[in-house]
Parts: structure tokens; sequence; C-alpha cells
């Protein structure tokens, strides 16, 4: 199966997003049958796959595969259709890097797996940040619980080693003097080499760790034996194993250096900037470490002193009984809940966190007694009421000789914010997909599926669709959301709302872009109130749906808890363009089916009439030639021209049809060259009058069947224009078969061109019906609607008179209309003269828009 087809910008938006569309097969394996463009971020192209010569588990880590394939069974013979997972993969260089899959099961009638779908983001970064938070929280929690700070660096390189097992983690301080290297923590270095670095100077070239503290800067050695900082120290390094090294200074917020936090790598080594923010981030945290202890031990003496450190701290700090009953807590707690200190010491555990978590907090307080410690995610409820999300680490520690518990919470609304905001990213995708797959649905299930996508996607919890009338007048309400329609209260409700009338919602039609209103209570001159039992609005948000310049349709959404956003604005359209383009989509099918049929029918009953005369001829045929034939009566005359013209009119029926369908086709093929940017225009030196003889003669036959009096009128010696002949022949033939079509038998149609200034001016006109007034100004659109509904949106189409305007503004002209009611119509084009050139020139249509 190749690569899904799916409209540009709907790729453009998954190819730009972090995320990567897997999709597979339920065999050996996981052969691969669609997979998104951007796997190329992991090193591997879509056709690495679907050629056959990798598969799904070829890139699952070999440590994680048989964990994923039974966890992928596991939930394969349950009756859930989706899962996710998390687990390691190789990309094409052979690095290692974390994805969250978020997989779909797809499931034919019978309930038998026919392929997954897997959403896969990489969050490799998102697990060394937590590796890094995790890191920062047991440094903050054994400077809180008073260990020294050899024990705090201690599991600072413990932690790293965790982190980058292949690093050989260490950290020098420097002495009071400042002049040498001292006190090597590293567990994991050889003794003799730590005792022969011991007080080792600082100074520029001297080593990695004494050039990055001398320097201040970060030295990064990839080959210890070939650098020349190491020119004095390589066989100490050759003999501890050392081959590469990375030093970064611990330098404190006024600028203090305290020593270096340093990897050594066992082979030549280049550091990834993963290694690199990790050996960042753990300088930093030493130097808080070391910071925070030279302040506390010289507080140690006071307790004042030790509040000072604590309330500095932006995480939250609570030291609470066995029972929960808190008895310190630091000014962030006081900053971050909104309660006075006085408030927090009287409270329980049930005072501040939701019901819902209260019995599962009482039973970790217990297990933490036992264990130690624990890491567990709950909520605050601010003094007004809001919930705070928190990532609370506690741990079991004796307080001023109490058995207590220590608890350091960290507000995580802008990771909750971030993860609501990829799993919404990544549901939009699915809408978006799953939206562009609806080809065979309903209108009302197209349209239904697209509102109620966007209240959802939008977090809104109302939405509507509105469809413009063919003169932009008015809108007509399609449907409100389920949601709306249950708190609408209203109960003789309006469907059609004049533009001129219409308040704030209607905005998005006078100023032809987005409206947000993220306040709806305040003051606007737009609005104009809407009636009692209304959905109270308190934001808003509404697109107009534009084809070409035509507005054809409104959405909007309402109520969000928080603002609308340019991502809110950005789903919206993407739902609402696509929703479009299966309505068009569906109307041009319809008038293809509609057509066809039409033809069909007038085929067969071409056919029975053809039948109907062969036996008529063949009856009398044997009366003339049977012994009582006494030649043809007036009645078998009579017989056969009644069939004649009955045939004839089958025939006419059949030709018209056929001309209907072709113009349709002809048109549909133009539209997806022009989409796909593949016209292209020759131009030349050209004469309108050839062009004019042309296209008549094109025409001559039908002009010929409907006695039509052709006149054409060109003025003696007009000057060449640059055109394409082709394409500018075919407008002309589409403007007077549209003219022949709708002239009476019997008309007269006039051609005539004059010079105008710098301008050709060339008019057709014809004795038809006219055309009605409101209709006019939409003449040249893809899509127009006779009447104010969606049942016939094609006329444009079938019309091919949008094409003429394109054809004609390519060539930098203007195309207008004249026409009234009862007296015929007038097409005028003009085209610029101009200096000719005997070359051609090739232009694709977009360089001619430039």
């Amino acid at each position: 199966m190749a690569q899904l087809d799916v409209n540009s910008e709907i790729a453009k938006v998954i190819n730009d997003s972090p995320v990567t569309i897997f999709i597979w097969r339920p065999e050996s394996g996981w052969p691969v049958e669609f997979v998104s463009e951007n796997v190329r971020q992991f090193g591997y192209s879509p056709e690495d796959f679907l050629s056959g010569r990798l598969k799904h588990d070829d890139i699952i880590h070999p440590d994680d595969i048989e964990r994923v394939r039974r966890e992928v069974t596991e939930y394969s013979e349950t009756d859930v259709d989706n899962f996710i997972q998390e687990y390691r993969i190789l990309t094409a260089s052979g690095e290692t890097r974390c994805i969250d899959d978020r997989t779909i099961i797809r499931r034919d009638g019978d309930g038998n797996i026919q392929y997954y779908e897997g959403i896969i983001l990489d969050i490799s970064q998102r697990k060394l940040s937590e590796a890094i938070i995790d890191c920062r929280n047991q440094v903050l929690e054994s400077l809180a619980s008073g260990a020294t700070l050899d024990e705090v660096l201690m599991r600072l390189v413990k932690s790293t080693g965790k982190i980058v097992p292949e690093a050989i983690s260490f950290v020098m301080l420097l002495d009071k003097e400042k002049k040498h290297l001292i006190h090597v923590i590293a567990p994991h270095l050889p003794d003799f080499y730590k005792k022969a670095i011991e007080g080792l100077p600082i100074g520029d070239g001297i080593g990695s760790c004494s050039t990055a503290v001398y320097t201040g800067k970060r030295v990064v050695v990839e080959d210890i034996m070939e650098h020349p900082f190491w020119k004095g120290l390589k066989e100490l390094a050759a003999k501890a194993g050392l081959r590469a090294s990375c030093c970064e200074p611990i330098i404190s917020s006024n600028d203090e250096i305290f020593g270096t936090f340093g990897m050594y790598f066992h082979k030549p080594h280049k550091p990834a900037k993963e290694e690199l923010d990790i050996l960042k981030a753990n300088a930093n945290l030493a130097a808080i470490a070391i910071n925070n202890k030279r302040v506390l031990d010289s507080a140690l003496e006071s307790e004042q002193k030790l509040k000072i450190i604590l309330n500095n701290v932006n995480d939250q700090i609570y030291i609470s009984e066995l029972d929960g009953k808190a008895i310190a807590v630091n000014q962030a707690v006081v900053d971050t809940l909104g309660y006075s200190k006085n408030e927090m010491l009287r409270a329980y555990p049930s005072d501040i966190i939701p019901s819902k978590d209260v019995h599962r907090v009482s039973k970790l307080m217990k297990e933490i007694e036992t264990d130690g410690r624990a890491i567990y995610e709950t909520e605050a409820i601010h003094k007004d009421g809001r919930k705070i999300p928190l990532e609370v680490s506690a741990r079991f520690i004796i307080y001023d000789g109490k058995k207590t518990i220590l608890s350091v919470a960290r507000d995580i609304r802008e990771r909750k914010r971030a993860e609501r905001k990829r799993r919404l990213e990544e549901e939009r995708l699915e809408a978006l997909v799953k939206l562009n797959s609806m080809t065979g649905a309903s209108l009302k299930e197209i349209t239904d599926f697209a509102r109620e996508e966007a209240v959802r996607l939008t977090e809104s919890t109302l939405g509507y669709l509105a469809f413009m009338n063919a003169d932009e007048t008015a809108l007509i309400m399609h449907s409100w959301s389920k949601s709306a329609m249950k708190e609408c209260g209203i109960k003789n409700k309006h469907f059609v709302y004049p533009i001129k009338t219409t308040g704030l919602w209607g905005e998005a039609v006078k100023q032809r872009e987005p409206i947000i209103t993220n306040d709806y209570s305040l003051p606007n001159p737009m609005k104009k109130g809407y009636p009692g039992d209304h959905v109270e609005l308190t934001r808003h948000m509404n697109i107009p749906i534009i084809d070409g310049d035509h507005i054809v349709a409104v959405a909007g959404v309402g109520n969000k808890v928080e603002e609308y956003n340019e991502s809110d604005l950005r789903q919206l359209t993407l739902l609402m363009q696509g929703m479009w383009s299966l309505i068009q989509r569906k109307q041009i099918e319809d008038a293809l089916k509609q057509y066809s049929d039409e033809l069909k029918m007038a085929n067969e009953e071409l056919r029975s009439i053809s039948r109907m005369k062969t036996e008529f001829i063949a009856e009398r045929l044997e009366e003339i030639y049977g012994p009582e034939y006494s030649g043809r009566s007036v009645l078998d005359d009579e017989m056969i021209k009644a069939i004649d013209d009955q045939q004839a009119k089958a025939i006419n029926s059949v030709l018209l049809n056929s001309a209907r369908l072709k113009r349709l086709v002809n048109s549909l093929l133009y539209m997806s060259q022009e989409q796909a940017g593949k016209i292209e225009y020759t131009f030349s030196r050209t004469q309108v009058d050839k062009l004019i003889s042309e296209a008549v003669m094109n025409l001559i036959l039908l002009i010929d069947e409907k006695k039509i009096t052709l006149e054409v009128d060109v003025s003696d010696g007009l000057p060449a224009i640059r055109s394409d002949k082709d394409k500018l022949t075919e407008t002309l033939i589409i403007l007077i078969d549209n003219a022949i079509k709708f002239t009476p038998e019997g008309g007269r149609i006039n051609i005539d061109v004059s010079e105008e200034g710098d301008h050709l001016h060339l008019r057709i006109s014809d004795t038809g019906p006219g055309i009605q007034k409101d209709l006019i100004p939409h003449i040249f659109q893809k899509f127009y609607q006779v009447e104010d509904s969606l049942s016939r949106m094609y006329q444009g189409l079938e019309s091919s008179l949008y094409i003429c305007k394109d054809i004609i503004l390519a060539h930098k002209g203007e195309i207008w209309i004249e026409s009234e009611k009862g007296k015929g119509t007038i097409f005028h084009i003009r085209l610029p003269m101009g200096i000719v050139e005997d070359d051609s020139h090739n232009l694709s249509k977009r360089e001619m828009i430039k």
C-alpha cells in the first residue's frame, strides 16, 4: 500500500508537527503500510519501510521489543480500541530515542484486527528533563533533610551516572585560596587517579578540569591522547583507561567559581547535546548545593536562618506530622495557595486537597513511614477555589526530635498544560485524517462531525455552522452543537439572519476574517445582544469559510474556559476547510451522477424509439410487398414523421447531456491542474480576428442548427496582442457556446472588437433571456447556488465561466457581464495591447500571478 492520499494542507500540518504516524499490519515483524514523511527525524525515509526493507519492530530497542510485543498482544486480545506505550527506538545512526506511542486498533465488523495506527512522539527530551528534575529534587531533599555537602554531591554524581551510564561522573572543588583543585568526589574513578589529581593547580592548558575552572568556560576534549591540554597527564589518563572528557565550571549566581563538574569516557567521544545539557544542569545543581550548604552551615546556630533558606526556595516545602497535619511550611506555600502561614499550620490534608485524593494521600503517608519516601502527583486547593496540580516528593525525617514527613511540592501547571496541549494536537491530527477519509459519508454526517470536533478540539462548550446565501446578504443557520441545543431555552428559533442586522457574530462576514472575542461580557458596539433563554456566552470565536473570493459559510465556537488562541483558530479553520472540500467533492459527484443518469435515460429512450421505427418500417414493407398492397397511406407518413420527431428530441437530449457532462469534466480537469499549479501559458503575437474565426468555426454547426444570425464586426488594422492562442480561443469558444445555448432559435449573436486606448475591447452579445440580477456577481465562481441550499452548488463548474475569468486574468485583462432579464446578455473582455515580442515565453500560472 502506497503513502495515503491526504490533501496538501493536512500533509503539511502532519509533517510540521512533532509526531510521526505509522500504520502497520498485524503480521510477523509488523510490516508498515504507511508512515508520514517526518519519520526522517529519526534518520529513516518512508521508502525504508514501504519497500519492506524495514518493519516496525526493526527499530524498537532490543531491550524493549519483548515487552512491547507482549503488551500489544495483551491489548489486542481485549476489547480496547486504543492504548499508550512508552519504549525506546533506535535511529538510523544507532542513537537511542525514547518515544510515546499512542496506538489505535482498527478492526473489521467481526472484530478481527485489520491494522494498527500509531502516533509516535519523541519524548527523549522530556525524559531527560524528568531525569534532571528528579536529580534536582534529590538535591533539594538532601539539603532540606540536613545531609552533608559530600552526601549531596555524591547523590548528584550517582544520579548522573544513571542518566549517562557510559560516563564516569565526578566533582572537584577549589581550595580556599582558589589555586588548586581538591576534594575529588568520584566513586567510579580509580583511587590512584584521584590521589594523583588531588591538589592539581588550576591554569590554562593543565588538563580539562583545571582549564575549565581557570577560564570559567566549558572544556571538551574528544581524545585525551591527542589533545595538548593533556600533554603532562596523558600517561596517568591512559593508566586509568580515560580517553575523553568534558568539564563544566561550577559557578554560583554571583559568578563565584566553586570547582568543576565533569565526565570521563573510556573511548574517544564527542558529547551529544543532551549530555552537555546534563553537564550544565548538574553543574548548576552543584552550585546550588554548595551555595545553599554554605548558607546552611552558617545558619545552624539559628532557626531563623534556616527559615530564610527555606523561604527562598521556589518549591513548596511542608513538614508534617504522620497524620498529615502541617507543623512547618515555607513562604512558597503561602504565596502559591493564598492562605496565611497560621491557616496552613492548622490545616490537615483533607483541608487543602480534593476529596478524591484524601484517601490515597493518607495511605501514602503511612507508606512513607515504612518505605522512607514516595513521589506522587496530587492537587492543592487555592484559597479562591482553584485547583493547582502538584508533583510531591516526600520522605520520612526526624525533625525537632519527632518523626515527621518532609514534602517538597512543585507547581506543575505548565507541565500539565504542555501535556494537555500535546494530547490535543494528537487528537487534532487524528480528526483531520478521519475527516479526510469521510468520502462516503452523507452531507449531514460530514457537517455534524466537523462541527462537534470543532467544539471538542478547541475545548469549547458550544458551536454552530451557518451557510451563506448566494448574494452574501444572509446567513442560514445549518446546525448547533448538541451541547448548545441542550442549554438553549429558546422555543421559536430563527434560522435566517440578515447580515445587516446581525451583531458581533456576523462580523466574520462583514470583515471577511476570523473574529475572536475572549471577554464577551465587555461592552462592544458590534454586539446587538441575544434573546432571553439564549445560551450565555463568555468567549466566542468564528471564522468565514471562503471559496475563492466568496464566503460560503460561517463556523463558530464558544465558551472555552481559557482564552481562544491562534492554535484554536488554525484548528477550526483546517476542520472547516476540510469539511468544505468534502462538500464540494460530494456536489461534484452528485452532478456527475445526475448527468450520467440523464444521459443513460436519454440513450435508453433513443434505443426504444429506434426499435419502434425499425418494427414499424418492417411492418409497412411487409404490407408493400404483400398481395393486397396499394401504396403507403397518409397515416403511414404521419406515423413515421412522429417517430422521427421523437427520435430527434431523444438525440438532442443525448447531445445536450453529453455536452453538459463534457463541460463539467473539463472544468474538473482544469480545477485539478490549477490546484496542482500545472497550468502553463505560452505567449506569442496574436491577431484577435483569427482567434474569433477559429472559435466560430468550432461552433458553426450549432449556430446553423438553431438558425442563429451571427454578426462579427472587427475593426480593420487592429494591433496584435500578446496571448496564449489556445487558451484565449478556448475562452471565446466557451463564451460563444454559452450565448448559443441561451439564444432562442432564430435569434441573433453579435461579436465586435474595437480599440480603446491601450486595450482591445471585445463584446459578445446575444438575444437570450438574460441573467437574473442577483446571480450576476457570482457567475464566474467555481461553485455558486441557484437556490439558497446545498443541493446544487456546481453551476460554476458546469458553465466553465470561471475558467474564462482565470484565463483573462492571466492575460492581465478583465471580463464582466451586462444583462437584464428578458433583454439578453453581453460578455465584455478587455485585453492590453502593449509591446508584442515575436519570441514565445512559457510561464506557469503561478508565475503569471506573481
